[in-house]
């Protein structure tokens, strides 16, 4: 494991905050959503339709396929596209994409953004918050030792060759303590540059409950990026850490 520091030059790619919640009755209305997007269009002038589909399959005879499609909100990308606002019947997440800059710099702006989709749609609870950090580790070399970089690399049996192709790890741990979740996903598939070798760290830490009031989600979120950051660490070497500084 490496020790916790700032980091001059982080790996990260996309890093986002998220609230799920419960909407009345009277602001379960897409066209409410849509009304947000005059309060931001300066800052984020793109505008899609967030789509969800669902295929089903009835064994017959005779066999029927059915696929239907509803509306869940609306997506909006900032001109420079480095932020991202998805605002949702069911919530709301705000990301930042690479270059990274700062926690504080993500609060603000993701808090900032709650606020107005939080005046138009008036949810009636939080019931869910999450931070997501999506790290891209870009380790020089094509044939190199992944217990160099990763504490946690998958084991290959020792009866087969000792050299990956690709792998994709991925654990979820709960937390009673703290009553939180984490989810930590490892991928590494070649990328196009044969002299680097690419993996994604990706770190997903929730919590589910019914929130008694904004102060106290928000104060959660805080949590879990400190969460975050400790399993990041965790996660990797001192000599990955030397790739970041």
């Amino acid at each position: 494991m490496a020790r916790q520091r700032h980091l001059n030059n982080a790996p990260i790619t996309e890093a986002l905050i998220d609230l799920r919640v419960k909407l009345p009755i009277e602001t379960q209305d897409i066209t409410l959503i849509h009304s947000l997007h005059e309060r931001i269009r300066e800052r984020f002038p793109k505008e899609k339709k967030i789509q969800h589909f669902e295929y089903q399959l009835e064994f017959g005879p005779p066999q029927k396929e059915k696929t239907t499609s509803s509306q869940l909100g609306y997506r909006y990308d900032s001109t420079d596209g480095r932020q991202v606002i998805q605002a949702k019947l069911d919530g709301f997440t705000f990301s930042w994409l690479k270059p990274y800059e700062t926690w504080e710099v993500l609060r603000g702006e993701a808090y900032s953004m709650w606020q107005l989709y939080q005046e138009i749609m008036k949810p009636e609870a939080i019931t869910r918050v999450a931070t997501r950090y999506i790290n891209q580790i870009e380790i020089p070399g094509p044939l190199i030792d992944f217990d160099h970089y990763l504490t946690a690399a998958p084991v290959i049996p020792k009866a087969l060759p000792q050299a990956f192709a690709s792998f994709l790890t991925r654990i979820v741990v709960p937390d009673d303590k703290k009553q939180l979740v984490s989810i930590v996903t490892q991928i590494f598939q070649p990328g196009v540059n044969p002299e680097v070798t690419p993996v994604v760290l990706d770190i997903d830490v929730f919590k589910e409950k019914l929130f008694e009031n904004e102060a106290s989600a928000w104060a959660i979120i805080d949590s879990l990026r400190e969460t975050k950051n400790l399993i990041f660490f965790d996660s990797i070497t001192e000599k990955a850490v030397e790739l970041f500084q």
